[in-house]
Parts: structure tokens; C-alpha cells; sequence
């Protein structure tokens, strides 16, 4: 009966380190695409001008 007890937390350790490899992986999908959207975002920034005086305020 050990051994069957052995078996079963060795896959289910496997399971998990499969599932912490999945996340990790989300996760540095994630960042990359928050970064890209982030540089999207400044570019349209600068194309409105919103981060520039407004000439007629001034």
C-alpha cells in the first residue's frame, strides 16, 4: 500500500510541477503583453498631444 501512496503523490507532484510551468508562463505572457499595450498607450498619448500644452491656453 506504500508504494501505491508513492506512486499517486509522485504524479500529483508532476501535476503540479506541470501547472506551475503553465502559470509561469501566463504569467510572463502577461507582462509582455501589458508592456506592449503600455508603449501602444504612449504612442497614442503623443498622437493626441495630451501630454503637450495646449497652444491656445498659454
Amino acid at each position: 500500500m506504500c508504494s501505491v501512496t508513492n506512486i499517486a503523490l509522485a504524479q500529483q507532484r508532476q501535476k503540479d510541477r506541470e501547472m506551475l510551468q503553465t502559470l509561469d508562463e501566463a504569467l510572463k505572457c502577461s507582462d509582455e503583453t501589458r508592456q506592449r499595450l503600455e508603449s501602444m498607450r504612449r504612442e497614442v498619448i503623443n498622437r493626441l498631444g495630451d501630454n503637450k500644452p495646449d497652444p491656445e491656453v498659454a
